[in-house]
């Protein structure tokens, strides 16, 4: 079979359809096809159910799917799946669609369709049948949806944006994977005011979600008030900026944050490091580079990175704005003006100053617990034996509050006891961690 039909259940008493007498099959498109691959949902508990109007049904559902393939320019490939599963290709991709859409309008009741459209390049069985990739992922596509839901995938969407039948417009509902795929897909959702478009999650084990932050090679301590704060803010905000001198913390805050909301960004967090840039003009190729963007003849960078971000829901991190304040400030304006589901988590030294922007300044660590806690586990890198005990425990809180609980100056200093305030008469490690 070109494909795992599922919920498939032959009756004796259906009546079987010659697809060629009725004029859908043809020749074949090839190179690249847009496949709409369909089922019934809960076939096997209809025929149990309600066997009389399942066999009216199917009769009817099959000359409906018959006429609006052919209305629409699709073609049937000869070997089909029984019972209620139906492969159609198109030509081009907005035939396709409108034959979906026309499908799911189609008095076909009890029969409820969960159709999958997909664009690829196409590979023959033989002259009459499909094989190959672009069948499977279509199959797997549909196996996501609920009956009644059209799923298109990022493919179809991109060719069909500008093309889409009247009325009708596009939800996205994120990136997922497909069973037994390596690759995962973007899908979306095909609305109509004659449809209903509110669904249950989508049929996935877990969303595959993009995590493009910088490894962290020491633990996060601490800050667990200021992380749930962050947290609500980004919630609440499309544009937050962590402030705060040098060493304060706005990196590691932000990274962590955005770790811990990965789950709720669908089309995953991403992370742009300026700290190197002092070119304002390589900013805009910078943020390609960190979404993963390859450059596109005739088109700018900027144009490349706003068509990307468009309808997708993401969360961008854009570390150490403070040297590029006026760049970043456009870049921001035109990230946010692109696309309405974007979040962004900005760190500067100062506020950046674009209308929307909600600026919240990083603390020093708390010098009772936060500060200690820091400095003993950088301790122990510097020596893995190195405890906190009633003996030292004064010297290490003198330490903290001479540095003020500034995260950067702490994690330092059991490492190269740094110079700020000691006492001159110190000659070795105050805290004996062999600093």
């Amino acid at each position: 079979m070109l494909v795992n039909m599922s919920e498939i259940d032959p009756r004796a008493d259906a009546p079987l359809v010659d697809w060629g007498e009725l004029g859908v099959s043809g020749l074949l498109p090839t190179g690249t096809v847009t496949l709409l691959l369909a089922d019934v949902e809960g076939s096997t508990r209809l025929w149990e159910t309600q066997p009389e109007e399942m066999t009216a049904a199917i009769t009817r559902f099959n000359h409906v799917v018959s006429d609006v393939i052919a209305t629409h320019d699709g073609v049937r490939p000869i070997e089909q799946g029984e019972g209620d599963s139906f492969v159609a290709a198109f030509a081009r991709a907005s035939d396709a669609v409108a034959c979906a859409l026309e499908l799911q309008r189609a008095p076909l009741a009890p029969i409820r369709l969960r159709i999958g459209v997909h664009t690829g390049e196409i590979q023959l069985r033989n002259e009459g049948n499909y094989a190959g990739p672009t069948i499977n992922r279509t199959a797997r596509l549909r196996d996501l949806g609920h009956g009644g839901q059209t799923l298109l995938s990022g493919t179809t969407k991109d060719l069909v944006a500008d093309r889409l039948p009247a009325d009708a417009w596009l939800t996205d509902r994120g990136t997922h994977p497909l069973r037994d795929l390596p690759r995962p897909e973007r899908v979306v959702q095909l609305c109509h005011p004659d449809l209903v478009n509110e669904f249950p999650p989508l049929r996935v084990a877990k969303a595959v979600v993009s995590q493009r932050l910088p490894v962290q090679l020491t633990s996060f301590v601490g800050r667990q008030a200021e992380l749930a704060q962050v947290r609500e803010l980004l919630r609440e905000n499309r544009l937050l900026t962590l402030t705060g001198g040098g060493g304060a913390g706005k990196t590691r805050l932000a990274v962590q944050v955005a770790a811990q909301l990965a789950g709720e960004f669908s089309d995953g967090v991403w992370y742009v490091d300026l700290a190197p840039i002092t070119d304002p003009d390589v900013v805009p190729i910078a943020t390609a580079r960190a979404l993963a963007l390859p450059d596109q003849p005739g088109r700018s960078t900027m144009d490349t990175i706003t068509r990307f971000v468009a309808d997708r829901r993401m969360l961008v991190v854009l570390d150490n704005c403070e040297h590029l304040l006026d760049v970043t400030a456009s870049l921001i304006v035109a990230l946010l003006g692109a696309c309405g589901n974007l979040t962004l988590l900005a760190t500067s030294r100062e506020a950046i100053g674009v209308a929307g922007e909600v600026s919240w300044r990083v603390p020093s660590l708390s010098l009772d617990d936060e500060a200690i806690e820091l400095f003993a586990d950088r301790a122990r890198h510097a020596r893995p034996d190195f405890t906190l005990t009633d003996d030292n425990a004064a010297v290490v809180a003198e330490i903290c509050a001479r540095l003020d609980g500034l995260p950067l100056a702490i994690e330092l200093a059991p490492h190269g006891c740094v110079p700020y305030r000691w006492p001159r008469s110190s000659t070795a490690c105050m805290t004996g961690s062999g600093c």
